[in-house]
């Protein structure tokens, strides 16, 4: 049995749930240091088994088809499934750096007395000058890579939408008539 139609469930269940602990840790700022090691996790752990099912799919392809002689289908399944995988490597130093700084602002609030400034809310004031001289430019990188991070996880979002969609396509409308 070939472990392709195994191996697809790991990154439709995984890179979803990235996308989703992903979107809270941007969104939530309370819950950024309970969920801060999945979303770490699962940067590494998403990229690791989207390789393992395009690696398994080229694999069934070559053995099905030939090396070479795939269908359009299976190559358009192929190429978001590489486009996913490219997308989850891009956004693993944009997090890393992400997490980072927020360790960072929450260290620099601990170090400066205050309460954890987990829960900001635009309209507060700034801290006083002198206690944190990098809050304002780390609020601003922040921001950026957040809009980054965002747009990643939109997009890995999309591309494991498609390359299921593809995927199944091919499998299941030759044998279902709707």
């Amino acid at each position: 049995m070939p472990i392709h139609p195994l191996a697809v469930h790991a990154p439709v269940i995984l890179v979803p749930l990235l996308v989703l602990f992903g979107l809270i840790y941007l969104f939530v700022p309370p819950l950024r240091r309970r969920i801060g090691w999945v979303v770490a996790a699962l940067t590494f752990i998403a990229p690791a088994v989207v390789y393992g099912a395009i690696w398994s799919g080229e694999q069934l392809a070559d053995f099905s088809y030939g090396a070479g002689n795939w269908p359009a289908n299976v190559s358009e399944h192929h190429d978001y499934g590489w486009r996913l995988l490219w997308i989850l490597v891009g956004l693993i130093p944009v997090w890393w750096l992400f997490a980072a700084l927020e360790r960072g602002r929450r260290t620099a609030a601990a170090r400066n007395g205050e309460p954890a400034p987990a829960d900001e809310e635009e309209g507060e004031a700034a801290p006083p000058p002198g206690e944190d001289p990098a809050a304002s430019g780390r609020r601003i990188f922040m921001l950026v890579l957040g809009l980054i991070v965002f747009a990643l996880l939109g997009l890995a979002a999309w591309m494991v939408v498609m390359s299921g969609d593809t995927g199944s396509t091919m499998v299941w409308e030759p044998k279902v008539d709707l």
